[in-house]
């Protein structure tokens, strides 16, 4: 479990590979892949296929997320081949959104009210992608601190928009223990939805609150669905960071 630092803000650290935390994919291979079915989902009628694995349907979409992914991961981390990847994937994510429609009489279950939420959702992430681009919007500069023997990583508040069109919002500033057994690592901010304050029901406890918060981390990789913030490198004089790393900053798909 990521370590609580103030309301919606957690830190993760790592002295060797990442380990998982509960709704919080970290395997670079499948994470924005996994988001992209449950987006595509979202996007096709009811009656038009079973949600299951074996439907063809679902077959493409994994096929649509795979490569979706292919392309992100070939785009490399200029802005220029960033846009182009942009583009190429509008077509296949952004096509027309589906909302609730109510009349009198429906009755409002918790999946008329959830379709409700995710297709504001999706409409936010579609203006953040096309309009603003992915990476940092504001602020989230990192510097090196030593004291004692002890060397620490050190995040300012700031705002970036995530892969998947998120917003992330880091409200004060967050120090990380750098790792002892390793010679690199990155820093990178990811959201986390993590739900609380369970209730007794008549099939079990349920989450009524869902805490929208983020992840500060600090790994030897980024996770897909997080922006890398900065890389670091342990030399003779201890840990510094690399100053050939660019971060991506978030800007118009369309300058």
């Amino acid at each position: 479990m990521p370590e609580y630092l103030a309301p919606g803000v957690y830190l993760e650290e790592y002295d060797a590979d990442p380990q998982p935390i509960p709704g919080v994919s970290t395997s670079i291979d499948d994470a924005t892949a996994r988001a992209l079915i449950e987006r595509f989902k979202d996007l096709v009628p009811p009656d038009w296929t079973g949600f299951n694995e074996s439907d063809p349907g679902i077959t493409l979409a994994n096929l649509f997320a795979w490569l979706a992914e292919s392309v992100f991961y070939s785009s490399g981390a200029t802005d220029a081949r960033r846009k182009a990847a942009v583009r190429t994937l509008l077509p296949l994510l952004w096509g027309p959104l589906v909302r609730p429609r109510y009349f009198e009489g429906q009755i409002l279950d918790p999946a008329t009210l959830e379709a409700e939420q995710n297709y504001h959702r999706n409409m936010l992430r579609r203006h953040n992608l096309a309009v603003h681009g992915v990476g940092v919007v504001s602020g989230l500069g990192v510097q090196v601190e030593v004291s004692g023997d002890e060397s620490r990583v050190v995040v300012e508040p700031g705002y970036a928009i995530g892969p998947l069109g998120d917003e992330h919002a880091l409200p004060k500033c967050v120090a990380l223990r750098l790792p002892v057994a390793a010679s690199e690592a990155f820093v990178s901010l990811r959201g986390w939805g993590r739900p609380f304050a369970p209730v007794p029901t008549s099939n079990g406890p349920e989450d009524p609150r869902v805490e929208e918060a983020c992840v500060v981390a600090i790994s030897r990789g980024v996770p897909a669905t997080a922006v890398a913030l900065a890389h670091m490198v342990r030399g003779p004089a201890g840990w510094a960071l690399d100053t050939e790393f660019v971060r991506l900053m978030a800007c118009r798909c369309g300058d």
